[in-house]
């Protein structure tokens, strides 16, 4: 089922009323950084900080959606019975600001979320937090590469100018 912008603004919303600062970051980080829905979404991925994972998981579940996957414990998934998904990433800060999925060990190797990589973008009109265009792009690294990625990095490139790898080039560009 695809997530709609409303979908993504009532989330959002949980986690500001509760008070957890979150940052969107994949596809629909993506379209809050330009600021449209450039295509459907399957889920919506956040990124929080590991001091709000209790927190997080208890206003998810209150809130109707249940754990489907763990990869403890620097990642989870969740869903609803309206099959909406959120897929988060706990992190955890330095003192500089640089944040690692808690999967990583902290200091090993450049952060997954360098300090200046937090942004802001729109969705639906609703001004979240996001990843920049940089950490999106690299975040598209190290998996198997869909059309959709490839259309979301050329979509940066083309806003940002953000360099983009040759392996997240479509053939021919």
């Amino acid at each position: 089922m695809a997530m709609e912008a409303r979908d993504v603004i009532d989330i959002a919303l949980l986690f500001e009323q509760a008070g957890i600062d979150f940052w969107v970051e994949g596809g629909w980080g993506v379209d809050a950084l330009l600021g449209a829905q450039n295509r459907d979404h399957g889920d919506l991925d956040l990124v929080v900080d590991s001091p709000r994972s209790d927190e997080t998981r208890r206003l998810l579940a209150d809130t109707g959606f249940a754990v489907i996957f763990e990869d403890p414990p620097g990642r989870c998934s969740f869903r609803d019975a309206g099959e909406r998904t959120v897929d988060v990433a706990f992190a955890v800060a330095d003192r500089y600001g640089d944040r690692w999925n808690l999967n990583r060990t902290i200091g090993r190797g450049e952060p997954d979320y360098p300090f200046d990589c937090f942004t802001y973008g729109w969705i639906g009109g609703h001004k979240v937090a996001c990843l920049g265009p940089e950490t999106q792009v690299a975040h598209h690294l190290g998996y198997e590469i869909e059309d959709v990625d490839l259309f979301d990095v050329e979509l940066l490139r083309e806003r940002f100018d953000t360099r983009v790898p040759e392996s997240l080039r479509p053939l021919g560009r």
